[in-house]
């Protein structure tokens, strides 16, 4: 049998591929028929056998043959001959090693976190005054959108387009992690399954994967995970390239500063409370000078009882007393 050349001769998997199919053409030149190895391009078990000694079948060529033969009604392969044929196309095409280095690691980029004023965060928690400034945590409020924008700049802080970093636009992904935890989150943390990890722009799904085209990008949502979901633990969010070879260059990943979820800020409850007081106490105000006006109008003035008995004394007849006399 003719031999055939391989163009991975020096590849320790065409080695192997190599002696598994040569084992293989010794069980296939005798079981399928000398017809249906001519078919799959070889020569028939006879010539085969006549040859000076086993030459390299290629795998795929050696599957082929053992279908065609199985497909006519010829016996299957037994399972020595099976599993060789199966470990020399596993061999065959076992991938080339992925190269550690990206090309990124050789650019002058990074991804940095942009200030979103009061959109990130949405409050300073100060624990009545007890934590100064720089310790006061972080808050966001479940009911209100959370901005986290991001941008390319290089060390000067120039800009630097996406395209410039990956073919067609840098594809990234945000994404929701405990403080303890590097792992991120999936919408399984969330006891209530409806609502997952975010919410889009008007109620909405969000999207966390995006294609920068540009130099910036602002992602909008809202956090539906409340930090009492998870006992309380803080959680960061982090942007990091799709592509995982980008991945592993740290100059292309922003996090954000850890923070807490609540379900609504406590200046919005306390603003509620003081406005239902204050319309109470109007109420209250309102009803008491209606009531002390009708009380007033109701009973004359005593200035006047008294003015009117003065004005009518003298108009008075006086009697005058009888005579004694007879």
């Amino acid at each position: 049998m003719s031999s055939t050349a391989s163009p991975a001769a020096h590849d320790e998997g065409w080695d192997l591929g190599h002696d598994a199919s040569t084992a293989l053409v010794t069980r296939a030149s005798t079981s399928p028929t000398s017809s249906e190895m001519s078919d799959a391009g070889e020569p028939s078990g006879a010539q085969a056998g006549a040859s000076a000694g086993p030459a390299y079948l290629p795998p795929e060529q050696a599957a082929l043959a053992w279908i065609d033969h199985v497909q006519k009604g010829g016996a299957a392969p037994d399972g020595p001959v099976f599993v060789a044929l199966l470990q020399a196309m596993l061999a065959w095409r076992a991938p080339f090693p992925a190269p550690m280095a990206t090309p990124a690691n050789d650019l002058d980029v990074h991804l940095v976190m942009v200030d979103t004023g009061k959109k990130f965060p949405h409050m300073l928690d100060t624990a009545n005054g007890t934590l100064a400034g720089d310790e006061a945590i972080w808050t966001q409020c479940k009911t209100k959108m959370t901005h986290i924008a991001v941008r390319l700049v290089d060390s000067k802080g120039k800009p630097v387009r996406g395209t410039a970093v990956q073919q067609g636009g840098l594809k990234l992904r945000l994404t929701l992690h405990k403080v303890s935890d590097d792992e991120a989150m999936d919408d399984g943390y969330n006891p209530r399954p409806w609502e997952g990890l975010f919410r889009g722009r008007a109620s909405q799904v969000f999207e966390p994967v995006v294609c920068m085209m540009e130099g910036r990008h602002e992602f909008r949502f809202q956090v539906m995970l409340l930090s009492s979901d998870i006992a309380g633990a803080r959680m960061y969010v982090k942007v990091a390239p799709v592509d995982p070879q980008l991945a592993l260059n740290p100059n292309l990943t922003a996090q954000s500063h850890s923070f807490i979820s609540r379900a609504r800020m406590p200046d919005e409850a306390f603003m509620r409370r003081e406005k239902r007081s204050a319309a109470a106490s109007q109420l209250l105000s309102m009803a008491l000078t209606l009531a002390e006006v009708g009380a007033s109008s109701s009973a004359p003035p005593e200035s006047s009882t008294e003015t009117d008995a003065s004005a009518a004394s003298p108009n008075k007849r006086q009697c005058a007393p009888e005579s004694s006399e007879s």
